[in-house]
């Protein structure tokens, strides 16, 4: 997603993706080692990172971005290509923009929010996606939140000279344009989805990563309405 934050700021949220290659050892094994389920979402996809680990536990997995991020040629798995184009003929995997996963029917067995909300610079945004995902899963289902807490590289890119501070961590300007990069504490990351409705299962922290797993409630609620606006420079999200 890209959010305008200034006259002259648009965050560019997929300069933060990383691709497979660059996938964590520990999550996969965490994910790998999951059972079975009929249907999940990986919401904030980016380049695909751990779809296929995921997808090895799922019948059904809906990969959930921005229309930019599923649309723009990039490198994907060692070819240039768009991630729709890349998943065109899965019969078992589909690429949705928010707005489209918002309006969808279906309700997700299991969810997924991957190194997503520490590279939003809103509160705002980062609560309605949280509430989102939400609504989107089962009753008593799952959702693992995966967010970095602590980064020695980050103290070293704030000094410097194209770094300035911003929010819950920093602005950086490059070639590519301008990124966010953000901490959130484990206490914080769990106020965050108890708000937006979920219980949290269990925390647990690893070289600076917090796993969150937050559930449901077991009995079926009303489900909000949501109002999501995307453009080449701006995302928003509100929820009724």
């Amino acid at each position: 997603m890209r959010y305008k934050i200034s006259k002259d700021i648009i965050i560019r949220s997929e300069n933060a993706s990383k691709p497979e290659t660059q996938s964590s050892a520990y999550l996969n094994t965490l994910i790998s080692r999951l059972g079975s389920v009929h249907s999940t979402f990986d919401f904030g996809c980016g380049k695909l990172r751990y779809q296929r680990v995921i997808a090895r536990t799922t019948d059904l997995l809906a990969l959930v971005d921005s229309e930019v991020q599923l649309s723009r040629t990039q490198m994907i798995r060692g070819r240039m290509t768009t991630i729709r184009d890349h998943v065109r003929k899965a019969n078992d995997v589909g690429a949705y923009t928010v707005g489209q996963f918002a309006s969808l029917e279906r309700k997700f067995d299991r969810g997924f929010c991957i190194n997503v909300l520490s590279v939003i610079p809103s509160a705002r945004v980062r609560l309605g996606i949280v509430q989102l995902m939400r609504a989107k899963l089962k009753p008593g289902a799952l959702c693992l939140f995966v967010v970095l807490y602590r980064n020695s590289d980050f103290t070293r890119m704030q000094k410097q000279a194209n770094c300035k501070p911003y929010g819950n961590g920093f602005l950086m300007d490059s070639l590519r344009g301008f990124s966010f990069y953000g901490l959130i504490p484990p206490k914080d990351l769990a106020k965050l989805v108890e708000r937006a409705g979920f219980s949290v299962e269990s925390i647990v922290l690893d070289e600076g990563t917090a796993y969150l797993w937050a559930r449901t409630p077991a009995c079926a609620t009303s489900v909000p309405s949501f109002s999501v606006r995307e453009s080449g420079d701006n995302f928003e999200i509100d929820v009724a």
